[in-house]
C-alpha cells in the first residue's frame, strides 16, 4: 500500500457531513455553543488572586523565616563548632559544609550543590519529598561532623545575604511578573469577545450520523486498534521509558481509549466488535503491575508509607480521574456496564498487593478527594497538583453523572471553577501546569501554549467559557501564518518544544495537540495545515507491515493526539463527554463480529433505529469476509445490499460480504 498523507483527505467517497450552521452570521447575548454569556471567555480581574495558594506560600515562608532564624541564632549564639556549621545549614543545603570549612566539607559543598539540580527533577518527576529532605539534613549532618575547632565566620553573613537577597529577588520577579500579567490580561481581553465569536461563527456543526471515515483516517486508526488488540504483556506499541511523568505507559493506554471512543461515538456506534474489545483490553491492561505499580514508590518516596498503596482512595488522580473518563468514554458508546458491577476492576501494585475497585467507587473517589482538598482540584504526583489531569477527572465526573445517576459535577462545578480561575491561573488568564500542594508555587516556564491548547479541549465539556478562552488564547498568540503564507507555531517556551510523550525535542507534536483542538473548535483550515506539516515536514507518514499508517518518531501518545485532530470536528469531544451518541443507534442493529485488520469499518450508523449504514474497507486485500450482527429482531429477516438473511436461533444475523476498496452497504429489516 502506498503512503498517504492528510492531503488525501478530501478524495471520491470521503465526507465529513456538514450541515449548514443556522446560527452562521447570527449573534446573541450568549454563545451559540455551551451555554454561556459572551462576557464568561473575558479573564476575570481575580485570575491568580487565590487565597488557598497564598495562605501555602505563607506559611512555607514563614517556615522558611522560622528555620533560618533557628539557625542564625545557633551560628551566632553556640560556643559548638558542629552546632555553629550544622545551624548554618539550615539557612540552606550546603551552607553549613561552607562554614565547615575544611577541605572535605568544601568538596562536600561543590558535590551537594551539583545534585541540587537533580534532587529537584526527582521530587518534581515522583513526588519524591524524600529525596530533598535527605539532601538538605545529610549535609546538615555533614556539616556537623566535618567541622573541627572553629567554623568561617564570614560564612554567617554571607550566606545571611544570599538568602536574603534570593528571597527579595523572587518576590521581585513575582509582582514583576503578576503586573506583567496584569497587562496581558488587558490586551487579552480586549479582543477575547470578538475571536470567540468569530471562532464559532465560522465553525460548521456537522449533522449526526453524516460522516464516515477517509481511507487515510483508517490507516492511522488501524494502527491504534493494533494498540489496543495486542497481547497482555505485549508493550511494542508504546514508548517504555518511565512510569512517573508524561511517558507512561497509562497515558499512551488512556489516550487511546479517548480515541477509539472518539470515533466509535462519531462514526460507529453501531460497531463493537473488534473496536470495544480493544478499548476493554486497554481498561484492563492499565490496570497491571508494569503500568500501576509506580504508586508503591511513589508512595514510599512523597507519602513515606510503608503499606497501603491505593492508587484511588487518596490523591493519584493521574490514575483515579483518567481511568473514570475512559470507562465512562466506553460506556457511554457501547452501554456495556461490565465495569459498574462490585470490585470488577483490579488494580495490580505487586503481586501480592491488589486493589478492586469498580466505576461507581472510582467516581465518588474522584469526588470525594476534590470536595475534601482545599485547593478543590486534588494531586497526582504526591504533594504535586496538576490541572491537566484534574481537567480530565472532572470530565470523567461528567461522563459517570450522566450513566450512574450521580450530580458530583454539579456539586463541585462553583467551586472547581472559582479554583481553576484563583488558584491555577496566573493574572494574565492562562492556566498554569502544576502547583506544590505543599508549599503553594509553581514551576515557572514549564509549558505556556502546550497548555492552552490541552485545556482548551479538557475544559469543553465542563467549562465551555474556558475552553473556548483557551483556544483563543492559543490561535491569537502562538499560531500565525507569515507573509510568505506558511503557517507558523511562534511563542513556544519550555516544554512547548519537546514531545511529552518520549522527550525528544522538537516542535512536531505540537502540531498534534494544536491540530486536536482546531478540530473541536471547528477550524478547518488550521487542522489540515497542521496535521499536513506533522505529516510531511516534522513527522513523516509511513507504512507499516501490517499496512497501518503512523508517523516517524511521533511518540505514541501523541500519536493518539493526532488522531484525533484527524477524526475530530467542531463539539466531537464535548458531545462525547456531555451526551453521548444519540438514543436510536442503541435500538439498532450492531455489527458485533468482522476480522481485524482484513476489514476496517469506515462508517456503522443507524439513523432510526432500525437499519444501519455500513461503510466497509478491506485491509491489505480485498475479498469475501464474515460479518455478524447482534441486537436484531428476533426470528425476522434482513438484506444487505443484495443478500438477504434471517435471523438464527442465537439471535445472530450472518453475512458474507465481498469488500473491495470503499464498500458502502444498508441493513435493512425486510418489512
Amino acid at each position: 500500500m502506498a503512503t498517504m498523507t492528510i492531503t488525501d483527505l478530501e478524495q471520491p467517497g470521503h465526507t465529513n457531513g456538514a450541515a449548514k450552521n443556522e446560527n452562521k452570521g447570527k449573534l446573541s447575548e450568549t454563545s451559540l455553543v455551551g451555554e454561556f454569556k459572551w462576557t464568561d471567555v473575558l479573564v476575570p480581574s481575580v485570575a491568580g488572586t487565590g487565597e488557598v495558594v497564598w495562605y501555602y506560600q505563607k506559611r512555607t515562608l514563614a517556615q522558611y523565616a522560622c528555620l533560618a532564624f533557628t539557625g542564625l541564632y545557633a551560628f551566632y549564639k553556640s560556643d559548638n563548632p558542629r552546632i555553629r556549621a550544622a545551624g548554618l545549614g539550615l539557612l540552606f543545603p550546603g551552607a553549613g559544609l561552607v562554614a565547615a570549612s575544611t577541605v572535605t566539607s568544601l568538596v562536600g559543598f561543590l558535590f551537594s550543590t551539583a545534585l541540587i539540580p537533580l534532587v529537584l527533577f526527582a521530587w518534581f518527576g515522583c513526588g519524591g519529598l524524600t529525596f530533598p529532605i535527605v539532601l538538605w539534613t545529610g549535609t546538615d549532618l555533614l556539616a556537623a561532623l566535618f567541622a573541627k575547632d572553629s567554623v568561617l565566620e564570614v560564612a554567617g553573613p554571607l550566606w545571611t545575604a544570599i538568602c536574603v537577597s534570593g528571597v527579595a529577588y523572587l518576590s521581585w520577579k513575582t509582582r514583576e511578573a503578576n503586573r506583567t500579567g496584569r497587562e496581558k490580561r488587558e490586551f487579552r481581553n480586549a479582543y477575547l469577545i470578538d475571536a470567540v465569536q468569530q471562532n464559532q461563527l465560522n465553525a460548521v456543526e456537522a449533522e449526526p450520523g453524516s460522516r464516515e471515515v477517509d481511507e487515510v483516517t483508517l490507516r492511522f486508526l488501524q494502527w491504534t486498534l493494533e494498540l489496543g488488540l495486542s497481547a497482555k504483556d505485549d508493550y511494542s506499541y508504546h514508548d517504555v521509558i518511565d512510569q512517573f511523568q508524561t511517558s507512561a505507559i497509562r497515558y499512551q493506554l488512556y489516550e487511546a481509549v479517548s480515541d477509539l471512543g472518539l470515533y466509535q461515538s462519531i462514526f460507529a456506534p453501531n460497531f463493537h466488535g473488534y473496536l470495544s474489545q480493544a478499548q476493554r483490553n486497554i481498561i484492563e491492561k492499565s490496570l497491571q503491575k508494569k503500568v500501576i505499580g509506580f504508586w508503591k514508590w511513589e508512595s514510599i518516596l512523597g507519602k513515606f508509607k510503608l503499606q497501603d498503596w491505593d492508587p484511588i482512595k487518596k490523591d493519584n488522580i493521574m490514575v483515579s480521574g483518567y481511568v473514570l473518563q475512559a470507562i465512562g468514554i466506553y460506556q457511554t458508546n457501547t452501554h456495556d456496564d461490565r465495569y459498574t458491577k462490585k470490585d470488577s476492576l483490579e488494580f495490580e501494585i505487586t503481586d501480592r498487593v491488589k486493589y478492586k475497585y469498580d466505576l461507581p467507587t472510582i467516581a465518588e473517589a474522584v469526588f470525594r478527594n476534590m470536595d475534601e482538598n482545599p485547593y478543590c482540584l486534588y494531586p497526582c504526583e504526591p504533594n504535586w497538583i496538576y490541572t491537566l489531569c484534574n481537567l480530565v477527572g472532572i470530565s470523567g465526573i461528567v461522563a459517570t453523572d450522566r450513566l450512574l445517576g450521580n450530580t458530583y459535577g454539579e456539586q463541585l462545578k462553583k467551586r472547581f471553577e472559582s479554583a481553576l480561575e484563583k488558584e491555577f491561573s496566573y493574572t494574565d488568564g492562562s492556566i498554569l501546569p502544576i502547583c506544590s500542594e505543599l508549599t503553594g508555587f509553581t514551576i515557572p516556564g514549564l509549558a505556556g501554549a502546550l497548555s492552552d491548547g490541552i485545556n482548551s479541549i479538557l475544559c469543553a465539556a465542563y467549562l465551555p467559557h474556558i475552553a473556548h478562552r483557551n483556544w483563543a488564547f492559543t490561535k491569537k498568540e502562538n499560531i500565525r501564518y507569515n507573509e510568505k503564507g506558511r503557517l507558523e507555531c511562534i511563542n513556544l517556551t519550555g516544554a512547548d518544544k519537546l514531545d511529552p510523550g518520549n522527550y525528544k525535542p522538537g516542535e512536531g507534536s505540537i502540531r498534534s495537540i494544536f491540530a486536536a483542538a482546531a478540530a473541536e473548535f471547528g477550524d478547518e483550515k488550521l487542522r489540515i495545515d497542521l496535521l499536513k506539516q506533522l505529516d510531511e515536514e516534522y513527522h513523516p507518514v509511513f507504512t507499516t507491515r501490517t499496512g497501518a499508517l503512523k508517523n516517524k518518531g511521533l511518540s505514541t501518545v501523541e500519536q493518539g493526539t493526532a488522531l484525533r485532530a484527524r477524526l475530530g470536528r467542531f463539539q466531537d469531544w464535548c458531545k462525547m463527554i456531555q451526551k453521548g451518541p444519540p438514543k436510536q443507534v442503541f435500538q439498532g442493529p450492531v455489527l458485533d463480529s468482522v476480522p481485524f485488520p482484513e476489514v476496517l469499518v469506515a462508517k456503522a450508523y443507524s439513523k432510526d433505529g432500525e437499519s444501519v449504514d455500513l461503510v466497509l474497507y478491506n485491509g491489505k486485500h480485498a475479498g469475501t469476509f464474515p460479518l455478524q450482527f447482534t441486537r436484531v429482531k428476533a426470528r425476522s429477516s434482513y438484506r444487505l445490499g443484495s443478500q438477504k438473511g434471517k435471523v438464527d436461533e442465537e439471535g445472530v444475523l450472518r453475512f458474507n460480504v465481498a469488500i473491495d476498496g470503499r464498500t458502502a452497504l444498508k441493513l435493512e429489516l425486510e418489512k
